[in-house]
């Protein structure tokens, strides 16, 4: 073999080589394993055995043979052996009849995974359970589960709740309760565990499935804004200065000042604004300040303001401080007193009589 087809030959074998070291992801590598779609929005699931990168994922929900809603979800990066959970709203004005969602998984161009869910839109039975209430806020979730009443009354039903906290189109947070046996309304509720930013818009995304006869899966979602939150559970005051217990009451981190207030006569005498420490939801701490000096007899006025990390007033409580007279005396220094006569002229005897006894002695 001459030099110039040995290299030839060289060449094509280390981009043989290349190629089979370098595999673009496999369906096995990267797969959808959940997804769920109805008229209002889709959720689905991501799983990846290895690290990658600039992953694509479209979302298009078809209806009578027509893409008419469409959603593209950027992937940067997933780490091995992990889970990333998509939600797709897609702001339709439903009609009648039967709908496909359709997923595709794609990495440089390469479609590596599509599937499908169908469902139906005002045809299909009403479901044995349905999500009566649904109430989010920035410490959790509470929801009320209600069975269908037919003509024997309501039929128990078991059922798997599923809660999802969403920031954009990426789940932050999952939660669940297994096998919830409703035979009547039933209020649940899940504590955020993840910190919130203040004033962010979030959403929560609510699936319940009821596993028999038939797997039936319902949704719903709603949205809120994530504000922190602290409230007075304790107060103690007097002359000298008064502590507060707060409590967090919020995953958004409140890092606000509690405002003491002491008015007399419509006159403010005192006003503190102390810094309180960081709480969250649970967290509870003590304040406590001084008056820069001590109250005297009366009947004050005090008002405490909890001020949020937006200058918002989040809690106030009003009361007053009763000072009263002391009746104190300090013994360490003795009463004056007026010196009585008749003990004064009792004293000149008694020393005359002395004075002559001793007289008398000397003789």
């Amino acid at each position: 073999m001459s030099t110039k087809n040995l290299t030839i030959f060289l060449a094509v074998l280390l981009l043989l080589l290349l190629f089979i070291t370098i595999q673009p992801a496999a369906a096995q590598d990267i797969s959808i394993v959940d997804i769920y779609s109805d008229v209002d929005s889709a959720d689905f699931t991501i799983h990846a055995n290895e690290k990658y990168e600039n992953i694509v994922v479209i979302s298009n929900l078809i209806f009578d043979g027509k893409v008419i809603s469409s959603k593209q979800f950027d992937i940067n990066r997933i780490s091995p052996d992990a889970d990333i959970t998509k939600v797709a709203f897609w702001n339709i004005k439903p009609e009648e009849g039967y709908y496909r969602t359709e997923i595709t998984v794609s990495m440089d161009g390469n479609a590596i995974e599509t599937r499908y869910s169908n469902f139906s839109y005002g045809r299909a039975a009403i479901p044995k359970i349905y999500i009566k209430d649904i109430v989010p806020d920035s410490m959790g979730i509470s929801i009320i589960l209600s069975p269908k009443i037919g003509a024997l009354g309501a039929e128990p039903v078991l059922a798997d709740v599923e809660y999802m906290l969403v920031d954009g189109d990426t789940v932050i947070y999952k939660t669940k309760d297994s096998r919830i046996n409703v035979v009547q309304a039933t209020p649940l509720s899940k504590d955020w565990n993840i910190r919130l930013d203040n004033d962010h818009e979030y959403s929560i995304r609510v699936k319940v499935r009821i596993a028999s006869p038939t797997d039936v899966v319902i949704a719903r979602s709603e949205t809120f804004k994530a504000k922190d939150d602290a409230k007075i559970t304790e107060l103690y005051k007097d002359k000298t200065g008064a502590s507060v217990t707060l409590l967090g009451q919020s995953q958004v981190p409140f890092t606000g000042n509690i405002v003491f207030t002491v008015v007399k006569d419509g006159k403010t005498i005192e006003e503190i604004s102390e810094k309180s420490p960081i709480l969250m939801s649970g967290d509870d701490e003590t304040i406590e300040v001084a008056w820069s000096d001590k109250l005297a007899a009366g009947i004050y006025e005090l008002t405490l303001k909890v001020v949020g990390n937006d200058g918002d007033v989040l809690d106030r409580w009003d009361t007053v401080i009763e000072v009263e007279e002391s009746v104190f005396v300090n013994e360490s220094e003795p009463a004056p007193t007026e010196e009585s006569p008749g003990l004064t002229i009792f004293s000149m005897i008694s020393l005359l009589i002395i004075a002559y006894l001793a007289n008398n002695r000397r003789r």
